[in-house]
């Protein structure tokens, strides 16, 4: 009989497991207030999760600011679309939106924020959705808000590490 020999895997690092214990919470929170779709906001916790809570806070609010300008410009360009009859309206409303949310993220001096302004822009433009066109816009925010607020408790509760702390940003 072959002996088995043992594989020494690496264990989950402390950020892996604090970021699906965060999205473990946003969806149990939305499974618990019945609220559709908890997307947006395991995507906010995936992404703001990092290695100290200053940095999530910081991610946080980048990730708000990008949610607020995609969902502003989203909403914007939803409404104009909704009054046009152009067979090639999503196309055009698409590409012009994308290039105005980029260009007022790099005004504004937030490139960071782009392509998350830019992906809540096209959930909102492309998104099917039987509520009005601002609920939409406002529930894509609110959930966005919900996975940072779900990060930062876990992260800050969850052995935080300090500032001066040696920390890996690989260990997701």
């Amino acid at each position: 009989m072959p002996s088995m020999n043992k594989i020494n895997l690496p264990k989950p690092g402390l950020r892996n497991t604090k970021t699906a214990l965060s999205v473990f919470l946003c969806i149990l929170l939305f499974e618990l207030i019945g609220r559709p779709n908890p997307l947006f906001a395991c995507s906010a916790a995936i992404i703001c999760m990092k290695e100290t809570v200053h940095y999530s806070y910081k991610k946080g609010v980048d990730r708000l600011i990008g949610t607020l300008l995609g969902g502003i410009v989203g909403l914007v360009f939803l409404l104009i679309k909704n009054n046009l009859a152009l067979m090639p309206t999503q196309s055009l409303i698409g590409g012009l939106g994308i290039l105005i949310v980029i260009y007022m993220c790099n005004l504004m001096q937030k490139s960071d924020t782009a392509v998350i302004s830019s992906i809540v822009f096209l959930s909102i433009i492309i998104g099917v959705s039987e509520k009005s066109p601002y609920l939409y816009a406002l529930d894509r925010i609110m959930d966005t808000f919900v996975g940072i607020i779900i990060t930062l408790l876990v992260n800050k509760s969850i052995y935080p590490l300090k500032e001066d702390e040696n920390s890996s940003e690989s260990d997701m």
